[in-house]
């Protein structure tokens, strides 16, 4: 999809969903929000998935040029909502943005422990930032 400042946002969704379209929508107003000045194309794939592994909400992996999201149908025997996974997927898509800016890869996230092991997991700068913005997103965006 192109986008406003010129470049191409491509998002594909590989698995059963409702409104797809509207998802897609979603995440290229996200991105564009998160990424204004954004001028090279990027992708995003997602793909539904029954559960993720560890009974995570939701995987994001990726580099600049884009990401691969695993989003969950449920968790801990529990089925989400679609609204509930929107939130999730919202969650996902700041750790996308973080992806494409470089910032899980920039030295100002390290500071004494370059590797974050000993740091519990929500305390890691890029889950902080992706747990402050969840919910702002899905607000802006989905509701």
């Amino acid at each position: 999809m192109r986008t406003r400042n010129g470049s191409n946002i491509h998002v594909s969704i590989r698995g059963r969903i409702a409104q797809k379209t509207r998802i897609k929508d979603y995440i290229v107003e996200t991105i564009q929000h998160m990424l204004p000045r954004l001028r090279r194309n990027v992708t995003v794939d997602i793909q539904i998935v029954n559960v993720c592994e560890n009974e995570f909400y939701g995987l994001c992996w990726g580099d600049r040029s884009g990401s691969e999201i695993e989003l969950p149908r449920k968790a801990y025997g529990v089925p989400f909502t679609l609204d509930e996974m929107m939130r999730n997927l919202a969650h996902e898509l700041v750790h996308t943005k973080q992806l494409i800016k470089g910032e899980l890869s920039r030295k100002q996230w390290w500071k004494d422990d370059p590797s974050y092991s000993n740091t519990v997991y929500g305390k890691q700068p890029w889950e902080k930032e992706a747990y402050n913005l969840e919910d702002k997103i899905y607000n802006k965006y989905w509701l």
